[in-house]
């Protein structure tokens, strides 16, 4: 990584980076408001909770750089020869009494196994539309389909903290459009990622390449590298944090 790079990160996660909040504490200015919007300018409100940077789309940048990120892992994975598994005669495992049988690996074959090929549509520099006829205003990130189904991905880019909030707030945001799709009788699956804003991916990002059968070492490369797009990102917002028109400072 460029020292830049790693001074960030570790100053972020310390709380030691030269916010206004901080400045001001230190003594160095008297003035902690953030200059696009007025309140106190801690590192979280200018990565996460500045609400001129939300409407001049800052953070939506940020989020479809993780977005471009997670496309071209999925882009891989969906080409990937899996067996298909709904032919597949499940193997018997002899149990003692009194125990439980075990879960390998192999018998995991993860979500897209079972159908030979995946169409992908991602919302990238425009409005997603939702495959086949299903009517509706919601535009997930990232849709996924084939004869066995449809996979919808709702990526998220907050604060660390607000994780898990995020997860339960999509989750429940989609619910109406699965079960539109499963009234047609399509077998559908919502997939909430959240990877946090300094860049530290949430539980759910492992949980969803462990369902679509990402494994190993790809798995944890894929992990890394979206942790490393949102980190670049905001690394990019807080060195532009102070320009008042986005335009400029998005000429990266």
């Amino acid at each position: 990584m460029e020292p830049i790079r790693i001074s960030f990160m570790l100053r972020s996660v310390y709380d030691t980076l030269p916010s206004p909040s901080n400045l001001c504490r230190w003594g160095l200015t008297e003035d902690p408001s953030c200059k696009l919007y007025g309140g106190t300018a801690t590192f979280a409100h200018i990565l996460s909770g500045c609400k001129t940077a939300l409407q001049q789309g800052r953070y939506r940048w940020r989020h479809d750089k993780v977005l471009q990120a997670l496309a071209e892992i999925f882009k891989t994975e969906r080409r990937k020869k899996r067996p298909d598994l709904r032919h597949e005669q499940p193997a018997i495992q002899f149990v003692k009494a009194g125990e439980k049988p075990q879960t390998t690996a192999s018998s995991q074959g993860g979500l897209l196994s079972g159908a030979s090929t995946w169409g992908m549509r991602v919302g990238l520099n425009k409005r997603l539309v939702f495959p086949d006829m299903v009517h509706t205003n919601l535009r997930p990130d990232i849709v996924l389909w084939s004869v066995k189904g449809k996979i919808l991905i709702e990526l998220t880019v907050p604060w660390e903290e607000g994780c898990g909030e995020a997860h339960e707030r999509k989750m429940s945001k989609y619910q109406e459009l699965l079960e539109q799709c499963r009234a047609k009788t399509w077998s559908a699956c919502l997939l909430p990622v959240e990877v946090g804003a300094r860049g530290f991916p949430a539980q759910s990002a492992w949980r969803l390449l462990q369902r679509l059968g990402v494994k190993g070492r790809t798995k944890r490369t894929a992990v890394r590298r979206l942790g490393e797009a949102a980190e670049r990102a905001s690394c990019w917002l807080w060195s532009r944090r102070d320009e008042q028109t986005w335009e400029l400072a998005n000429s990266e």
